[in-house]
C-alpha cells in the first residue's frame, strides 16, 4: 500500500471533514465489507482519498449525487460496478462490491462470474444491459446505437445517464485503488 491508512487521531484539519463525510457515505450505502482497520482508520479507496483531500472533495460530491439520487435497482448498479472493477482488476473493489452485490440480490454464482470478467447467464435483461454498457465503456470508443437504445428502453434517459456516470465513477475508484496498490483486508474471501 502506497498511502497508509490515517488513524483518526492523526487526521489534519484538511482531511478531518473528508473523513467524516466518507464515513457518512459508507454508512448510507456501502455496508457489508470492512472499511476501517483495527485502529479505526479508513481503508480501501478512502485511505488515498484522505491523503489528497483537495483532489477528492469533488469525487465525494459526485459520489453523494450518485448515492443520494440513485434510481437504478441495486442489482443493476452492482453488475455495472463489478464489471468495471473486474475489467480494471481492482482487488478491493471486487472484494467490497462482491459483498454488497449479494445483499442486492445477485446470486453467488453471478457475482463469481462477474468478478472473473464474465457475463453470467442468469442476469435479468436490465442487468445484461448494465454489464454490456460497462464493458463497452471500458473497451473504449462510441457505445453502439443498439446498446444505447437498449439502455434507454431499460432505464430511460436519466437512468442511462446515471449508469454511465456510475461506471465512470467506479472506473476512477478502481484506478485509484490500483495506483495506490490498495490490498484487500484480512477478512476477504
Amino acid at each position: 500500500m502506497r498511502t497508509p491508512p490515517i488513524k483518526p487521531a492523526d487526521l489534519t484539519e484538511a482531511n478531518r471533514d473528508l473523513d467524516a463525510a466518507l464515513r457518512e457515505l459508507i454508512g448510507q450505502s456501502l455496508r457489508g465489507f470492512t472499511s476501517e482497520d483495527e485502529d479505526g482508520a479508513l481503508i480501501g479507496p478512502f485511505a488515498p482519498m484522505l491523503h489528497f483531500p483537495e483532489l477528492h472533495e469533488p469525487i465525494l460530491q459526485w459520489m453523494r449525487v450518485l448515492v443520494g439520487k440513485a434510481t437504478l435497482p441495486g442489482s443493476v448498479r452492482e453488475v455495472a460496478i463489478l464489471t468495471i472493477g473486474a475489467r480494471l482488476g481492482a482487488r478491493y473493489e471486487l472484494y467490497a462490491h462482491s459483498r454488497v452485490a449479494g445483499d442486492k440480490g445477485l446470486a453467488p454464482e453471478a457475482v463469481a462470474a462477474l468478478v472473473a470478467g464474465q457475463r453470467p447467464t442468469t442476469l435479468s435483461a436490465e442487468e445484461v444491459v448494465a454489464h454490456d454498457l460497462a464493458a463497452v465503456l471500458h473497451a473504449g470508443g462510441a457505445v453502439p446505437g443498439a446498446l444505447y437504445r437498449a439502455a434507454l428502453e431499460a432505464f430511460g434517459r436519466d437512468g442511462t445517464a446515471e449508469l454511465v456516470h456510475l461506471v465512470g465513477q467506479y472506473a476512477v475508484v478502481s484506478m485509484l485503488l490500483n495506483a495506490y496498490d490498495v490490498p484487500v483486508p484480512a477478512d476477504a474471501d
